[in-house]
């Protein structure tokens, strides 16, 4: 069997404060958006742009970002990325989310010291 490899790593600003919900079995999950920035190529007369990431935690994970995490904050993830679509008014709209396994706090808002959560194995 051939191996592959899906993993991302970004380093961005939180946009929006964690959102934070149950499953039915009582498992949490966070949802949150992060900006990057692509800066154009010396010479060129394109500007700036930033993209925008959904990011999914789970478990423990979910957690940290509910008690940590909030807008502005500077931080560190590693995960994979999941491709899917949904249906809108008869138009199938394409997704991508990082599904996240490590977390870094680079800086913090509140001034908070930086903190680390992986998933566990």
């Amino acid at each position: 069997m051939s191996r592959s490899v899906n993993k991302i790593t970004l380093i961005g600003n939180v946009g929006r404060d964690p959102d934070i919900q149950q499953t039915k079995n009582g498992m949490k999950v966070a949802h949150f958006s992060l900006a990057t920035n692509r800066r154009p190529q010396a010479g060129s007369e394109e500007e700036e742009r930033t993209d925008w990431h959904r990011l999914t935690l789970w478990n423990r994970q979910a957690q940290f970002a509910e008690e940590h995490i909030r807008t502005g904050d500077r931080i560190y993830v590693e995960g994979r990325i999941e491709y899917d679509a949904y249906e809108r008014d008869g138009v199938t709209i394409p997704t991508a989310e990082i599904q996240v396994n490590s977390v870094v706090m680079l800086s913090s808002k509140a001034g908070t010291q930086p903190e680390e959560m992986e998933e566990a194995a």
